[in-house]
């Protein structure tokens, strides 16, 4: 081992100490990794938690099973999707309807905890599993201090964000999961906040620069997603917006498809989670390069 392995590894234990799961996570790849190092750490977001052998493992997108294949498979945020049931409960389902996703019909909001806990989840392939559809607080139990997730706020769940960050605090997992939004839901959390709302970790959504400064001096935030589309080489704009969020202490997500050319892209500019919807693929690829510890 090289003397400079030796002291990260030093520096690492010195920092579990002190810091929170999520904290050394972050700090880790925030200290050590700077743009165009040979070597970057790459976080591996899984989308919907990963789908890819759902049925032979016996889990669904976005089930408890599913969080307990994902820390096994070695992903590092799981990616959800939170809706709000009739009767004010936190659920997990991604799509407007229940239609794909489970063995019943219309949306979450017009149906009562109860109601959506007699569903079960389909697979992919549309087949039923034993499955029910799970509650944000049992998701984020059964991957407590095991995986770092990331919930989508789907529309109107915004409108309850003081529940929604008090739940988190309950549950002593603010250190642990980051809320997923765009900008447009910026005044609405601003205003949670100042009014007394414990404080979570928001990653917003940007586009450039301008944003990014803006989304730093509001919040202060960790993490920030810079928009990418599939096959999109990254303009001088982009790549300012991405240099400027790491400046400022931020971590940088970006969504990836699977594009080697663009993964090379992203990771020389700084990008340093890879938000996915093939995540087997995705971390293969990155532990071959060397970019996943």
């Amino acid at each position: 081992m090289t003397a400079g392995g030796a002291i990260r590894i030093e520096t690492c234990y010195q920092m579990a100490m002190n810091l929170s799961f999520i904290q050394l996570l972050l700090a880790a790849l925030l200290i050590s990794v700077s743009p165009g190092e040979e070597n970057p750490s790459i976080l591996v977001a899984a989308h919907r938690g990963g789908y890819g052998s759902d049925k032979k493992d016996h889990a669904p997108e976005n089930s408890v099973a599913n969080v307990t294949v994902a820390i096994r498979k070695g992903f590092d945020v799981y990616e959800t999707d939170i809706q709000r049931t009739a009767d004010g409960f936190f659920v997990i389902v991604h799509d407007p309807t229940l239609d794909r996703e489970t063995n019943g019909t219309g949306s979450v909001a017009e149906k009562t905890l109860a109601e959506l806990k007699a569903l079960r989840k389909r697979y992919r392939d549309g087949s039923l599993s034993d499955e029910p559809v799970a509650t944000l607080e049992e998701l984020l139990k059964a991957g407590k201090d095991k995986i770092l997730f990331k919930p989508d706020l789907k529309p109107g769940v915004v409108d309850h964000f003081d529940a929604l960050a008090r739940l988190i605090s309950k549950l002593e997992m603010a250190d642990q999961v980051f809320l997923r939004t765009g900008l447009k839901d910026v005044p609405v959390i601003e205003n949670s906040f100042q009014s007394g709302t414990p404080k979570v970790e928001v990653m917003f959504k940007a586009r450039n620069k301008f944003q990014v400064k803006t989304i730093a001096e509001k919040f202060h935030p960790r993490t920030i997603q810079i928009d990418v589309a599939k096959g999109e080489v990254l303009s001088a704009s982009k790549l300012e917006a991405i240099q400027t969020a790491r400046e400022l202490g931020m971590l940088v997500e970006t969504h990836s498809y699977s594009d080697p050319a663009q993964w090379e892209q992203l990771a020389k500019a700084g990008v340093r989670m890879f938000h996915t919807a093939n995540p087997d693929n995705t971390l293969a690829y990155l532990k071959k390069k060397g970019w996943h510890e």
